[in-house]
């Protein structure tokens, strides 16, 4: 016998409820550099409880049986309809089931919340806008569920919204936790930095590596890296040199217009033989602190540019 709890039977046995909180949102357009939000919530955890239920079951009952024959001698083909076993014929029954209903008792599991305290925290968002220029609105958002704390970010994507530096502090008193949290964050003018990242051109004087890119924005820091890959005839690429160049692998000359990067290999110590290679220089972005808004910029904030180098 098979037994099926009803979907409301299900749903009570897996709900569970969750600590509360509350979110608020500062708009940053340049009038105010800093905000103080106060958010208030409560830590709670999860308890079960078993109780008895009128629910609805089901059982398997046999309602009759059927005939089936296999067999029965060969027929001449072909012929309408299909052709049947070759050998004796042999007939058996076979039940018939259905699935019948009935009132039953379930026992579940149910969930309940117990509080353990209230929480109050007090949130300090500080802004530095580091080229002064005017924004349409930065939105941050602080939200507290429990003790829990974050700070998320929207940005009107004229700037790369950085979070320098973050600190939390709890501390308990009683039946209530308190917390002070500071978060410091950095406008960074998003154009110059997008413009520097518009890789143009990479071309090989062995043993010099050159790609060009737009002119280095100043106020932004940028991480470089380069791939080399031997093409082979059957099997995987075979990978000579892969990682970030250090400030001392590369040297790096700018103008108003575009920026060139040298690299010697001989100094690298990558040595390439004869053969067709796959070099890629690439550039990203490297602030100091985490990118909030990187996923309003679509991966825009690294490039990559791909020679492919035959040497005979």
């Amino acid at each position: 016998m098979k037994l099926f709890a009803g979907i409301l039977t299900l749903a009570l046995s897996f709900a569970t409820l969750a600590s509360s909180g509350e979110s608020k949102t500062f708009t940053y357009d340049g009038s105010q550099n800093s905000v103080e939000l106060i958010l208030k919530g409560e830590k709670t955890h999860t308890e079960y409880r078993y109780e008895d239920r009128q629910s609805i079951c089901y059982r398997t009952e046999i309602v009759g049986y059927r005939t089936i024959c296999t067999g029965g001698g060969p027929r001449p083909y072909p012929g309408p309809g299909p052709r049947p076993y070759p050998g004796p014929r042999h007939c058996f029954r076979e039940p018939i089931y259905r699935q019948v209903s009935y009132p039953c008792t379930q026992t579940v599991r149910v969930p309940f919340e117990v509080k353990d305290y209230d929480v109050d925290a007090r949130v300090l968002i500080d802004v530095s806008n580091l080229e002064g220029i005017a924004t349409t609105g930065e939105q941050f958002t602080a939200t507290l569920k429990g003790d829990a704390l974050k700070l998320t970010a929207k940005g009107s994507k004229k700037f790369i919204l950085v979070l320098k530096n973050q600190s939390v502090r709890e501390n308990q008193v009683g039946a209530v936790k308190y917390m002070d949290a500071l978060y410091a964050i950095d406008l960074v003018e998003a154009a110059p930095v997008l413009k520097t990242l518009k890789m143009t051109k990479i071309t090989m004087k062995k043993p010099v590596l050159t790609f060009e890119f737009g002119p280095l924005a100043k106020t932004a820091n940028f991480a470089y890296s380069l791939k080399v890959a031997k093409d082979k005839t059957i099997g995987s690429d075979e990978i000579i040199f892969n990682k970030e160049l250090a400030a001392n692998d590369l040297s790096i000359s700018t103008s108003n217009t575009l920026s060139s990067a040298q690299v010697d290999f001989d100094a690298l110590g990558i040595k390439l033989s004869s053969g067709k290679f796959k070099i890629t220089a690439k550039a990203e972005f490297r602030p100091e602190g985490e990118i909030m808004n990187y996923s309003q910029f679509n991966d825009s904030l690294d490039s990559s540019r791909t020679l492919s180098y035959k040497l005979r």
